[in-house]
């Protein structure tokens, strides 16, 4: 458990994290997890916070891919499966796709005793959640998503 006097800090440490990246602008990355259901309790998280953020407007979501050297990693299908199950059909933006299409951009990284997880919906909407491993070594969200609203650029 996140102690009171951590929350500040971890709060300020979620906001930087979210306001910049060092990979390309059209680029998901995924860092090592420890176990092998890690992917699936993120996935699931990260699919929620889609879902309320395209509440209503479900069509079509195409995920930013990871790089090659990722291509094996075990987030992705899970984030599809996660993704469906909240009703949304996931494309691979290979193919022109039909009604509306929302890009899908996520950061897994570790840090600390856990997993940070980023997201970013359409380069408008960032959310940020940081999930902590417990004594029974799983992880569990340490709280809620961290959402900020970006203005787009013109």
């Amino acid at each position: 458990m996140i102690g009171r006097i951590c929350m500040p800090a971890l709060e300020i440490l979620t906001v930087i994290a979210v306001s910049g990246c060092s990979i390309g602008p059209n680029t998901s990355y995924v860092g090592e997890f420890g176990q092998p259901v890690d992917a699936g309790a993120v996935a699931t998280a990260m699919a929620e916070f889609v879902s309320m953020n395209l509440l209503g407007a479900p069509g079509v979501l195409v995920i930013d891919p990871t790089p090659s050297d990722q291509a094996r990693n075990t987030l992705t299908p899970s984030f599809g499966v996660a993704l469906r199950r909240y009703g949304f059909n996931v494309g691979d933006g290979r193919r022109p796709l039909a009604g509306t299409v929302h890009r899908v951009r996520y950061l897994v990284t570790p840090l600390d005793n856990g997993v940070l997880a980023r997201l970013t919906i359409d380069g408008t909407t960032e959310g940020a959640r940081f999930f902590v491993r417990n004594a029974g070594g799983s992880l569990q969200p340490g709280g809620p998503f961290t959402m900020t609203q970006v203005k787009a650029m013109r």
